[in-house]
């Protein structure tokens, strides 16, 4: 039922529901349903742990002879439902929800309303199907038609020539990752025979063959094609350009919905993780913690703040990526979940900070900090929902970081500063538009800065979601819950030190702009355009050496093929002809004709003509 009340709401927007209300209701209809649902599901999990149910899709011989892996191809329809699968499912159902909500309101003008909420409602369907899936081959199947529908949604405005040009990087990169995900489940197919996570664990070092360097080229692509739809650095380009670009709501669900299914699917390949060797769980360790420094000093940078929020939720993301894989390599997978867990309090107030900052930018009718301002005064409402949401996103991963990282490890002391750095970005979005004065423009009058009735409750709602998911993200029971083992509690000094790194970022911050917000944003925007003009060039030299060869090769190619054909067809044609004409002619003519030019072709090849 889970699968199927998404499809059926997807199946109702598309065969009958024109009108922009409809469309709306229909899609928070089924969400409600879904969420029900889910709820109903939970409740059945509180007397058992796991539900797993089996259907054969695919499956036909191969082999008579070989190990028994390899004789036979199957794709099996494996839902498997755990408690982290509910949990993923409710923050993932409630940020949809919120985002339609939000959207029905200040999406009004925006172009083809039934074609946005019925790729919503397919898009948690596929979301739906990637977390229950056991099966590799059926989680890539939905991983792909996932990937498809966020790109749909990020180019809604396909109309317009910008958003158009921007929404192709939301195509191209997701689509190298996705490539490198598939491969990686390719070469673990290769190596054993089988794509059920179940059955593919128990064997990874048991099974004829194996080697560490195999498990370590499958952890590597595996990794890659998880982190470019978690968009961790520097795969974060897909969410950046498009955050002023698509509809806010779209991007606000990509961008959450995303970082769920990425971390609980990167949870689940722990195992074959684990299965390598230290190293290679060391240099993934290193990349993320690089990844959640890098993002987080980016959004420091510049002063569009969508684009900000994006790179500050990519580095709360990669410093739980990194608790995610440092639970393996510390020998202790159970606190890995502390990681997950992070991510589900820092998915619905990374909604709803995003909510709030466009509400906030559309009032105002800009997208740059510089412009920004008295939002405390005017739009009360909605800077409170930003400062709410901007506290839980530098919270969020004080829990993980408690339970899975040692502060006085080098990790531990990278994974700080990257919280430290994230905490004061997130809060810089809150008095950059918040506070100082709301400066009048040409065609712009600050006295008609106003809220938006309808639209000011929903991200309220999100931040008050992330709360109570970061609240629990601190109780061992919560995580012996999610995780299925037995969790210790840290002492008390752990999470004082780690809830300590934020607050000293928030109070970093307060300092800054209370002392010149001016001055402060004029350093994040002069940083930001020596980071924009250095990606520019590189852009431009990605372009001028990649892709306008490559594309040059293409036309040259859809060229030459037609002529190429053509000739064929021509030189086929007079063969044809000639042919016709031989078989008309008089046989005793022609054979005469051919006796002769063979004697004039033999006697001047003759060695006595030659002399």
């Amino acid at each position: 039922m889970l699968l199927i009340v998404p499809f059926v709401t997807f199946v109702l927007a598309i065969s009958s529901v024109r009108t922009r209300r409809s469309a709306s209701a229909t899609a928070m209809l089924g969400t409600v349903v879904t969420l029900l649902l889910t709820l109903l599901v939970a409740w059945g999990l509180t007397k058992r742990s796991v539900y797993v149910a089996t259907y054969q899709y695919v499956s036909m011989s191969v082999a008579f002879s070989g190990p028994q892996n390899f004789q036979t191809f199957a794709i099996n329809l494996v839902l498997r439902v755990d408690h982290l699968t509910v949990a993923a499912l409710l923050a993932i159902e409630i940020c949809i929800f919120a985002a339609l909500g939000w959207h029905q309101v200040m999406g009004r003008n925006e172009p083809g309303a039934a074609r946005f909420h019925a790729v919503v409602t397919v898009l948690m369907f596929a979301c739906v199907g990637i977390l229950m899936s056991q099966d590799l081959a059926e989680l890539f199947g939905f991983w792909t038609i996932a990937g498809s529908l966020t790109y749909l949604l990020l180019a809604h405005r396909w109309g317009l020539e910008e958003p158009a040009l921007k929404a192709r990087v939301a195509l191209a990169l997701p689509f190298l990752t996705d490539v490198c995900l598939l491969s990686g489940i390719g070469f673990l197919y290769s190596r054993y025979g089988t794509q059920d996570l179940s059955t593919l664990v128990p064997i990874l070092h048991t099974n004829p063959g194996w080697t560490v360097r195999s498990l370590v080229v499958a952890s590597a692509l595996l990794f890659v094609g998880v982190g470019g739809r978690l968009a961790l650095w520097p795969f974060t380009s897909w969410i950046t350009r498009t955050a002023t670009s698509a509809p806010a709501a779209a991007s606000a669900i990509a961008q959450s919905v995303w970082s769920v299914v990425g971390i609980a699917v990167l949870y689940r390949f722990t195992p074959i993780f684990a299965a390598t060797n230290q190293r290679t769980l060391q240099v993934l360790l290193i990349a993320c913690a690089v990844a959640a420094v890098a993002a987080a000093l980016l959004g420091l940078l510049g002063a569009e703040p969508r684009r900000s929020l994006a790179l500050v939720g990519s580095a709360s993301v990669a410093v739980a990526a990194a608790v995610v894989i440092n639970a393996p390599y510390q020998h202790a997978n159970v606190i890995g979940i502390a990681g997950a867990a992070a991510v589900l309090a820092l998915a619905p107030a990374r909604a709803g900070a995003l909510l709030a900052i466009s509400s906030i930018a559309n009032a105002m009718r800009t997208d740059d900090l510089l412009e920004m301002g008295d939002a405390w005064r005017r739009m009360r409402r909605s800077s409170g929902a930003l400062l709410a949401c901007a506290v839980v996103i530098g919270l969020a991963a004080t829990g993980a970081l408690a339970y899975g990282v040692s502060s006085r490890s080098k990790v531990g002391l990278a994974l700080g500063e990257a919280v430290l750095i994230l905490a004061i970005g997130a809060l810089r979005m809150f008095f950059a538009a918040s506070i100082g004065p709301l400066r009048r423009r040409r065609a712009f009058d600050p006295d008609r800065v106003r809220e938006q009735p309808g639209a000011l409750g929903w991200p309220y709602w999100l931040a008050v979601t992330g709360a109570a998911f970061l609240v629990a993200s601190l109780l061992p029971g919560a995580l012996d819950f999610l995780g299925g083992g037995k969790h210790s509690a840290p002492a008390l000094e752990a999470f004082a030190v780690w809830a300590a790194v934020p607050v000293i970022g928030f109070a970093a911050c307060a300092i800054a702009y209370a002392r010149g917000k001016d001055g402060a944003l004029g350093v994040s925007a002069f940083g930001g355009t020596w980071v924009a003009r250095g990606t520019a060039l590189l852009f431009a030299g990605v372009d001028r050496f990649l892709v306008a060869p490559s594309t040059d090769i293409a036309r040259r190619l859809d060229d030459w093929i037609p002529a190429g054909d053509g000739a064929l067809g021509r030189f086929a044609t007079a063969s044809g002809q000639l042919a016709l004409a031989a078989a008309r002619a008089p046989a005793l003519p022609v054979a005469i004709l051919l006796a002769i030019v063979l004697a004039v072709i033999f006697a001047l090849v003759a060695p006595g003509v030659a002399r």
